[in-house]
């Protein structure tokens, strides 16, 4: 639970901070930290892994979409002849 917990807080402030070329080496940094720490069987391991992987993913979608939601992530191009009239 704690696992899903502190993924989906990492994915919403991914999302709301960075790009989306920050997740493979958000993703590689916690199965890297998921490795060293488990006390669990391989297999166990891995599918800790690819939870924290898919949670994140998911989360960071989440984050993105509320960014884009509140602060209009996305800035329309005016031209300067038109901010003149």
């Amino acid at each position: 639970m704690l696992l899903i917990v502190g993924s989906v807080v990492t994915g919403l402030a991914l999302g709301l901070r960075y790009r989306v070329f920050v997740l493979l080496p958000a993703i590689l940094a916690g199965a890297f930290a998921i490795c060293a720490i488990s006390p669990e069987p391989l297999w166990q391991m891995w599918t800790s892994v690819l939870t924290f992987a898919v949670v994140v993913q998911i989360s960071y979608v989440g984050g993105a979409l509320a960014k884009l939601g509140t602060q209009g992530g996305v800035v329309a191009q005016i031209p300067s002849q038109l901010r003149q009239s």
